[in-house]
């Protein structure tokens, strides 16, 4: 969806159903890192940076622009830099 500039490492594992908007950027902290694993129906915001061996639960929503360098739990939605919960999705 609007997957244009999008920075995927070839490591990282995505769930099916996600959305990854425009500019966003999947990947390590450190060359040789860890990559990030995205759970069924994760949502991210534009240009929303996630790096490094995190898990974003399933149903999660990565605001646009947020910077995720810690684990995000399933429905939760989380905004800022650094990321920080903000609300969960209703069921």
């Amino acid at each position: 969806h609007h997957g244009v500039g999008l920075v995927v490492h070839q490591r990282a594992k995505i769930g099916a159903g996600c959305v990854l908007r425009h500019g966003v950027t999947i990947g390590e902290k450190r060359a040789g890192g860890a990559c990030p694993v995205l759970e069924d129906g994760v949502e991210t915001g534009a240009y929303a940076i996630l790096l490094g061996g995190i898990r974003v639960g399933a149903g999660a929503l990565v605001g646009a622009g947020a910077v995720v360098v810690r684990d995000v739990e399933a429905g939760e939605i989380v905004a800022g830099n650094p990321a920080v919960v903000i609300g969960k999705r209703e069921a």
